[in-house]
């Protein structure tokens, strides 16, 4: 174990791809707003990452360093309304706004 992982982080950022993807977004547990990416990672795992720190070129790179690639296009409104149940789950019954607009003419 490396022990000068801060506690909280993994000790290797994570590196994955996202599918039916959006962007969301939300207010952290310091009221700040934040946006995240949330995406399928695989058919039955909805995975939403860190805060972004930067978009470029279909890939995010969030603030614990975990570089996100969004494959395809980004979730549809029937999409969206799929994921709910398991993505407010994931973000802790706190509400999102679908920001992908945004992302899509980057």
């Amino acid at each position: 174990m490396n022990m000068l992982a801060p506690i909280g982080f993994p000790e290797s950022p994570s590196v994955a791809v996202l599918r039916c993807w959006s962007v969301l977004e939300v207010l952290d547990d310091d009221d700040a707003l934040v946006r995240l990416a949330v995406g399928w990672v695989t058919p039955t795992r909805l995975r939403v990452t860190s805060p972004l720190e930067r978009f470029e070129g279909g890939q995010v790179l969030t603030r614990t360093g975990s570089i996100y690639t969004l494959d395809g296009p980004p979730a549809s409104p029937q999409d969206l309304v799929e994921q709910k149940t398991r993505r407010d789950a994931l973000l802790g019954g706190r509400s999102a706004i679908d920001v992908t607009a945004l992302y899509l003419a980057a």
